[in-house]
C-alpha cells in the first residue's frame, strides 16, 4: 500500500496555520466584539476602529511578506504567525483602555499576514501540481474549524470565568498550534529529497504558466479584490455585531459563528474543487450566489426567530472561499509567467486596503441610522462590481490568447 505523499502533511500543517491566524486571529474574535464594546462601553465606530487598526497592520505587512517569507523560509514565516496571534491574545486579555485594545490588534494584523493566505498559497503551489485548488482549499478550511470548535467554547469560558480568560486560554492554546506547524510544514519538497505531487517543480513558484494577460486583467484584479475587502472583512466581522443589535443572545450568536465554521470548511473544500474541475466562471459564480444571497438575508428584518440569521450566516460563509480561495486562482490565471508570488501579494494587499477602507463604514452607518442594513447593501453592489471586473479580465485575457 503506497503511503501518501508528504505534500498532504505540509496541507495539514497550513490548515493548523490559517486555524490559527484566520480563525483563531480574526473569524473568532467576531465573538469577543460585542462583548469588548459592551463591558468597556465603546460606541459602535470603536468597535469597527479595532478590526480597521487590525486590517492597516496586515497591509503594512503584505508590503514585506514575500521578503521575509524569502530571507525566513515558509515555515519560520508561517511559525512566526501563530506566535504573534497568541502575542495578540495575551494582549488582548491584558487590555483596558481603547489604545490598548487597538496595540493587541496590531500583533494580529502582522500573524494574520506572516501566517496568512500569501504564505500558504505558495506553499501549496510548491508542493502540489495536481489537485492544488483542492489542496488549497483544505488548507484554507482551517479557518472555519476554528470557528467550530473555538467559538462555542470561548462563549463559554466569556460567561463562567470572564473576557481576560478567554482570550488567555486561546493563547495558550496557539503556543501548542505554533509548535505543530513547526513539526508538519517544510518550506519545500526538495528539503526532503521530494518531488511536488504530481510531478516536478517549475523553475519559478507559478503553478502553471497562466496567460501573459498584462496589466489591464491584472488591476482589474486588484480592483476587485479591493472591493471584496469590504465585503469579506467588515462584512463578515460585523455579521454578529448586526443581529446582536437585533437583540439576539451572546450565547446564540457564538452558535452562529460556530455554524459559519462548517460553511466555511464546506465552502472552501467545495469551492477548490469546483475552480479544478470546471474552471474559474464556475467558481466564481458559486462564491458570488453564495455571499450575495447572506447578504441579501441580512437586509430583510429578522423579527424574533433564528431562521433568517442561520441561513443568512450560513449563505455568506458558504461564499466567503471570494476572499481566500479565488484570488489566489486570479493570479494564478492572470499574471504572467514567473509573476505568480507577485500576483498573491498585489491583491491580497488591495484586499486588505478595501478591507480598511470599508473596516468603519459599517460602524458609521450603525451610528448614523441605527441599523446595519445599509451598510449590507453597499456591501452587494461592491460584490456585484467586482465579479463584472473579474469576468471582464477573464474575457480581456482569452482574447489574447486567440
Amino acid at each position: 500500500m503506497n503511503r501518501p505523499h508528504y505534500a498532504w502533511l505540509v496541507c495539514l500543517g497550513g490548515a493548523l496555520t490559517l486555524l490559527s491566524t484566520v480563525g483563531l486571529g480574526v473569524n473568532v474574535f467576531a465573538v469577543y466584539q460585542p462583548e469588548i464594546i459592551a463591558l468597556r462601553h465603546f460606541t459602535n465606530a470603536q468597535g469597527s476602529l479595532i478590526t480597521t487598526v487590525r486590517s492597516l497592520f496586515i497591509l503594512i505587512a503584505l508590503l514585506t511578506v514575500n521578503r521575509v517569507c524569502a530571507r525566513l523560509g515558509l515555515r519560520r514565516s508561517m511559525t512566526l504567525g501563530v506566535v504573534l496571534i497568541a502575542l495578540s491574545c495575551f494582549c488582548f486579555g491584558a487590555a483596558r483602555a481603547f489604545w490598548q485594545y487597538c496595540v493587541a490588534a496590531a500583533f494580529t494584523g502582522l500573524g494574520y499576514c506572516y501566517g496568512g493566505m500569501v504564505p500558504l498559497s505558495l506553499l501549496i503551489g510548491r508542493w502540489f501540481r495536481l489537485r492544488r485548488n483542492l489542496a488549497l482549499g483544505l488548507a484554507s478550511a482551517g479557518s472555519g474549524v476554528a470557528s467550530i470548535a473555538a467559538s462555542p467554547l470561548l462563549a463559554h469560558v466569556m460567561e463562567k470565568q470572564g473576557l481576560q480568560a478567554a482570550f488567555w486560554w486561546e493563547g495558550a492554546v496557539l503556543i501548542v498550534l505554533a509548535a505543530a506547524v513547526w513539526l508538519l510544514v517544510r518550506s519545500d519538497p526538495a528539503q526532503l529529497g521530494l518531488e511536488p505531487l504530481g510531478g516536478a517543480a517549475p523553475k519559478t513558484d507559478a503553478p502553471h504558466s497562466g496567460s501573459s494577460s498584462g496589466p489591464p486583467a491584472y488591476l482589474a484584479a486588484m480592483a476587485a479584490g479591493f472591493l471584496i475587502g469590504g465585503v469579506g472583512g467588515p462584512g463578515f466581522s460585523h455579521l454578529t455585531v448586526h443581529y446582536a443589535t437585533l437583540g439576539y443572545a451572546p450565547l446564540f450568536l457564538a452558535g452562529l459563528v460556530s455554524a459559519s465554521g462548517v460553511c466555511i470548511c464546506v465552502g472552501k473544500v467545495l469551492c477548490g474543487q469546483i475552480y479544478d474541475r470546471w474552471g474559474a466562471a464556475a467558481g466564481d459564480s458559486y462564491c458570488y450566489l453564495g455571499v450575495m444571497a447572506g447578504t441579501a438575508l441580512c437586509c430583510l428584518p429578522a423579527g424574533e426567530g433564528p431562521l433568517l440569521p442561520v441561513l443568512a450566516v450560513g449563505f455568506f460563509s458558504l461564499g466567503l472561499p471570494i476572499s481566500a480561495v479565488s484570488p489566489s486562482v486570479w493570479a494564478a490565471d492572470l499574471a504572467g509567467p514567473g509573476d505568480f508570488p507577485r500576483a498573491v501579494q498585489a491583491i491580497n494587499l488591495a484586499y486588505t486596503v478595501g478591507v480598511i477602507l470599508f473596516g468603519p463604514v459599517p460602524g458609521l452607518l450603525a451610528d448614523r441610522t441605527g441599523s446595519y442594513v445599509p451598510a449590507y447593501l453597499l456591501f452587494a453592489a461592491l460584490l456585484t462590481l467586482a465579479i463584472v471586473l473579474v469576468r471582464m479580465a477573464y474575457v480581456r485575457a482569452n482574447r489574447q490568447k486567440v
